[in-house]
């Protein structure tokens, strides 16, 4: 970092440059700064290639056409950008921004003095009247409000639309009335952006504590179902008993429930040790999880029917899931969480057929073993969404002990899980696919792994425990092929 401060100083002693935009805001807010905006009148791209030469930093061109590069240093990030648009000076810069609150400026000289050494403020106090603020962005953070400069500059980038939520989310900020109406008026032009700009701020809104108010919010103006079209045949679309909203409303009450969860799993889940370690050891999956809970009904608009006047969603876990992947795809989300989430949507309704069994002294071993092979370790992850589920349906139909018969599954799942399927799946295999080939003669194929699968399904019951014990098991189980006519050999 002394390499990067002494540079900052170089540069502040010999040229005119500007701290702007979002760092400011923050260090007046008294939140941790990680990247410093750089503003100079011109010559912006060479001046970050210098920089990142001096610093043995990372250069990376942003914008060519707008003249914004970055230099990525260890710990810390600098965007440099010259001048928008024409503008002659910093406060025409700024008025260029998107809103108040990020439209205020310092000259990097003034700040300098009061870096320490990992380039926080030390204090802001006798900076803050050096703030250059055209457009009284100083009022409104003391106010705590998201107020657009000038309807143009939000048309100008559309991605400011979805930015007014992001800082929504994460600041807890109002946004003003006038900036309110102009998303509502500009909501469809988000889609005219680049899907990974898009991307980028939905993640920070569902990594914030306010996702499920934020993306209720977004759908008000119109913003949300621009940008997911799948969503608005939910609105409006009437539910059974157990429901006292619509599907929209309900997988947006999903969403704050699931929220409320990860603060408190304690609330509903017993024992709750075990998924609060999950949470802390998985916290890169809560961002997919708030998309599993307001997703995991979206395939109900598609497979409506009715069955004595009682509308019916059949199989929409199904369609919604396959709805999940185009999502993704189009979002550009990472491969690997799109089929987490869509995984997580198609699984959803297993723990309410799981209830039926758990109410008749189930579920059995096989079902439980079925379902934990399905979601691996994260089968917290799929009681978080079935309870955010539950929590978010309060219809007259829904039976009053619903989510404590949840949390029952739960514990009787987990304690499987803990008791009688991770021993077995981490100790090695009694019998190996080559062991099956060279006891029984059989040549590779789909026979051997559904051999091992009915294997362990027999350690898990207790009925095999040793090597010998699992030869005598399978020759009898590979009798019952050879009675229905199949030549196990040749399989």
């Amino acid at each position: 970092m002394r390499s990067v401060l002494k540079e900052l100083k170089i540069l502040s002693s010999s040229l005119e440059v500007y701290m702007a935009g979002g760092p400011v805001r923050d260090w007046l807010l008294g939140r941790e700064v990680l990247d410093l905006d750089l503003v100079v009148p011109d010559g912006a791209i060479a001046l970050a290639g210098r920089f990142a030469q001096s610093t043995s930093g990372h250069f990376v061109m942003l914008d060519e056409k707008e003249k914004v590069a970055r230099v990525v240093c260890k710990d810390l990030v600098l965007d440099f950008s010259q001048y928008r648009y024409a503008a002659s000076n910093i406060e025409e810069d700024l008025r260029q921004r998107d809103f108040t609150i990020n439209a205020m400026a310092l000259p990097l000289s003034s700040v300098i003095p009061f870096l320490d050494d990992h380039l926080q403020l030390i204090t802001i106090r006798n900076l803050k009247p050096t703030v250059m603020d055209p457009a009284g962005g100083l009022a409104d953070l003391d106010n705590q409000i998201i107020r657009a400069i000038f309807r143009k500059n939000l048309e100008s980038d559309p991605l400011r639309l979805l930015r007014a939520f992001r800082f929504r989310s994460q600041l807890d900020f109002e946004i003003e009335q006038q900036t309110w109406d102009y998303i509502r008026d500009l909501s469809r032009y988000i889609e005219s952006v680049a899907p990974e700009r898009v991307s980028h701020e939905l993640r920070l809104i569902m990594n914030s504590e306010r996702a499920g108010r934020t993306l209720h919010e977004m759908v008000q103006v119109g913003l949300l179902q621009a940008l997911i079209h799948e969503i608005r045949s939910m609105e409006g679309m009437a539910q059974p008993g157990y429901h006292h909203l619509d599907v929209l409303g309900h997988s947006l009450a999903a969403v704050e429930a699931m929220e409320d969860l990860v603060v408190d799993p304690c609330s509903k889940f017993f024992p709750c040790g075990p998924m609060k370690n999950w949470i802390a050891e998985n916290s890169s999956k809560i961002f997919d999880l708030k998309w599993a809970a307001f997703l995991h009904d979206v395939g109900k608009p598609s497979c409506r029917g009715e069955k004595q006047g009682r509308p019916t969603f059949y199989r929409h876990d199904h369609k919604g899931s396959d709805m999940v992947l185009l999502i993704g795809r189009r979002l550009r989300w990472p491969r690997k969480e799109t089929i987490f989430v869509a995984k997580m949507v198609k699984l959803h309704m297993r723990a309410f057929h799981l209830l039926k069994d758990l109410r008749q002294g189930g579920p059995t071993k096989r079902a439980m073993r079925r379902l934990l092979i399905e979601t691996g370790a994260d089968y917290p992850a799929f009681f978080l969404l079935a309870m955010a589920d539950s929590m978010s349906g309060c219809g007259p139909l829904k039976p009053l002990e619903l989510d404590t018969e949840l949390a029952r599954l739960w514990e009787k799942v987990h304690f499987f899980y803990q008791e009688r399927l991770k021993p077995v799946k981490t100790r090695p295999r009694l019998l190996t696919g080559h062991d099956l080939q060279r006891i029984f003669g059989l040549s590779p194929g789909p026979l051997i792994g559904k051999a091992l699968d009915a294997l362990e399904e027999a350690q898990v019951e207790g009925e095999v425990g040793t090597r010998d014990e699992a030869v005598s098991w399978l020759r009898d189980w590979f009798g019952s092929y050879e009675v229905a006519g199949i030549d196990v050999s040749q399989s």
